[in-house]
This record gives C-alpha cells, structure tokens and sequence, in this order.
C-alpha cells in the first residue's frame, strides 16, 4: 500500500466530484460526520472504494469465519450489518420479502481508501498516485434534478393505530416491557441519482453518521444520528437514542419543547429500559464490573428533532473476537425494545415489511481492531435496478404510549426525508 496526501481545494469538481467517482464504483461505503459539533460523536469523514477480498454471510454461513476474514490489513475493512443478521444469531426468521436486497453481512477491504482531515486528503492504495490521477480525470461534478417522490405508507394510519393498540396489550399482559414498532414508506418506478439524493439529504439533516453505501444496484442514502457500538482501544461505547420531540423556528418554542423532553416519563422511561438493555448486552463481552452509564437521557439537539442520548461502555474482555461482539449486542436495544428476542418475534408479526439495511449498521473497522458502527435510521434504500425507493420510521412503544402521539414523532423524524424530494 501507498499513501498520498493532497490538499482538497486540488479537486476542481470539489467532494461532489469525489463522490461522484466513489459511486461509479459496483461496491463502496462513504462516511461523514463533518457536520457534527463533537468530533467524540461523528464519523470520521472516509471513503471505502472497490474490493480487495470480501466476506458474505450466507444462508447456512457462520459468522464465527468472520473472525477468520478480518485478517492483518494495512487498510481496514468497511462493514454493512443488515437487520436480518438477527435469524442467524437466534432461532427467528422473516414472513415479509426484502425489495431491495442487502445482504444480512457484507464486509470488504477496499481497494482505496480516502480521509478526508480538515483541508487535506490521504489516500491509500496499491497505487495512491494513479488513482489520484484517476479522480482528476474524471468529469465534473453535476447537479441532476431530484425528481418529486411521492410515498405511500405500507400500511394505513388506522391500522398502524390499532396495531399499536395490540403492542400495547402486549406491555400491558407483561409480554414484553417496550417495542419499537416501524413503518415503511414507499414508492415504486423511481429513476434519481442516489448521489444527488445524499448530498441533499446531507444538507437538510446534518447527521453526525451519515453514510453512501452502494452494493451493485442497491443503494443505502443515510442521515443517522445514532452509534450503534464504538471501539477504541479496549473501550466498547454505545449511545443508545430514545426519547424524541420536533423542532421549531420560534426559539423560545424550540426550548420548551426541549425542556419537556428532558422531563418527560414516557420518553425518559422509554431510554432508560433500552439502557438496561444495553448495559446486559455490554456486560457479556465486557470485564466484570466495568460496564457503566457515563450519561443518562443526555438531550441531543439535530435540525428536525430533539433526542435523548445515553452513553453506556465497558472495558472489553482481552481476546473477545469481533463476531462475539456482534453476537453480544446485534441488533441494538434501541431498534428492537425489552426483551429482545420476544420483540423481535412480535414486529415481525406486526409489522408490515422487511427492515432490510434499516436497523441495521455500516461502519468500518480499522486495521488495529477498532471500529465505530452507526444505526442505519432516517435513511433511503433503493434498488436500482427495480425502480423500488423506500424509507422505514419507528418508534419506541411503552405503557405510556400514545398512539396518535407515536404517528405524529414517525412524521416528525421523517421530515428532513421528505423535504430532500421537495422543490
């Protein structure tokens, strides 16, 4: 490997040029957390381009030859989790079909990769010069028209009403004690540039977590604001997000707003039980007595909505494998609910389409064995090759939940969604 750093005002196309180059690309993971205010909670902006070698989990794969996979590397490896991962972890399975495709555990080293640290660039490959070249020579960036998008939820805001009634029931007997209930919105016969759709999405949003992944056709445009598990060293971090109430322009508005989500039962409660549940996921892979909440129900502020974001950690036990890890703690409290199998069995059940990539994770791994892994929320999945666009919203359902007000915080998530396909 080869190592190059440039100066970022020597793209004359700018990063839309280099996006652009990254995407022409049948496999590759962009990173961005540049427009975070802490640097502690973002994604190290990066990119991951073509393939060295690859790992796939299969139908009858085990992810323990994940293990033996993530060999010594100069370069790391970028990493997509899909929600299906779950039927490989415990006895469960999916009634609904995936429109889109991903796979429930892709990993790959890449060819190239680029960081991208202030107002310089590093790139790493067999050949660093040539594939600089290689992006200097190509076309300038465009701005495409995003056409209007018209979506269609799965299922109607009556039955989501009064499935959420059922959830209830379900906390209510003592089935389980939350659930995070998600919809999908949907729209079929889409032509757009996904690249376009993700540096507007970029815009609106402004996501500590945002990534572009392409597998082949399918495509993952994402804005989330949420880590799923950070390792540094032998800290394993995760910041589970519940707790959720809109913004508003009028700024003595906006701070109530936030001050009630600080001071609210139902939302404080609803982190709190996922918290749990995060602390019980670290402590299976963490040295006794080392897992600890560094905050609870810290507020969040992003440009459509106020969040409560707690920190759990934990020092992890010395020879702990990577695929323990996932094994220990996939998929996260806070896209699931308490406790986790028997969730995962009742949205199944109520819910009315595959997750797919949605409540799943992208990241990278780099070559020391440290990694960070966001959520994959308020984010677009897209089939190219089916026209198939489409976008999932949940909520987290507690004893205190109340239905209207659980549809009303989907809309409120999904705005900057929305306003990406709005003139």
């Amino acid at each position: 490997m080869t190592r190059l750093e440039k100066d970022l005002f020597e793209l004359p196309s700018g990063l839309s040029g280099l996006l652009r180059w990254a995407a022409a690309h049948e496999v590759c993971c962009v990173l961005d957390g540049s427009a975070a205010t802490d640097p502690n909670y973002a994604f190290p902006r990066q990119l991951a381009v073509g393939i060295n070698r690859s790992f796939e989990l299969g139908v009858d794969g085990s992810l323990r030859d994940l293990d033996q996979f993530l060999g010594p590397t100069d370069i790391g490896y970028a990493i997509q989790i899909g929600y299906g991962l779950k039927d490989h972890l415990e006895k469960l399975s999916s009634r609904h079909l995936d429109p889109i495709g991903f796979p429930d555990l892709f990993v790959f080293e890449p060819a190239v990769r680029i960081q991208l640290l202030e107002d310089r660039l590093h790139i790493l490959a067999a050949d660093a010069t040539a594939v600089w070249e290689t992006i200097l020579s190509g076309s300038l960036a465009i701005d495409p028209l995003i056409p209007p998008v018209r979506f269609e939820p799965r299922c109607s805001r009556v039955q989501y009403l009064a499935e959420l009634e059922q959830v209830r029931a379900h906390i209510l007997r003592g089935d389980c004690y939350e659930l995070n209930y998600c919809q999908e919105f949907f729209s079929t016969d889409v032509s757009l540039d996904p690249v376009a759709v993700y540096e507007r999405l970029c815009k609106v949003v402004q996501a500590p977590f945002a990534s572009l992944y392409r597998n082949k056709h399918r495509w993952m445009m994402g804005a989330s604001p949420e880590r799923f598990l950070k390792k540094q060293g032998d800290r394993l971090e995760s910041r589970p997000m519940k707790g959720t109430a809109p913004r508003e322009v009028d700024p003595d508005l906006d701070a109530r707003l936030a001050e009630a989500l600080q001071t609210s039962q139902k939302d404080r409660s609803e982190n709190i039980m996922v918290v749990d549940l995060v602390r019980n996921d670290l402590s299976r892979v963490a040295e006794k007595a080392t897992v600890q909440v560094e905050a609870l129900c810290a507020l969040h502020s992003f440009p459509q909505v106020h969040q409560l974001v707690s920190t759990v950690s934990g020092r992890l036990r010395a020879g702990t494998g990577f695929h323990e890890i996932l094994e220990a703690c996939f998929p996260m409290g806070s896209m699931t609910g308490a406790p986790k199998v028997r969730v995962m069995q009742l949205t199944d059940q109520y819910e009315h389409s595959a997750r797919g990539l949605y409540s799943g994770s992208v990241g990278y791994i780099e070559p020391n064995g440290d990694f960070d892994l966001n959520v994959v929320i308020r984010s677009l999945q897209y089939n190219a090759d089916s026209g198939y666009l489409s976008y999932h919203v949940g909520s987290g359902i507690t004893a205190y939940s109340d239905p209207e007000k659980e549809w009303e915080e989907c809309l409120w998530k999904s705005r900057g969604i929305r306003q990406v396909f709005e003139s």
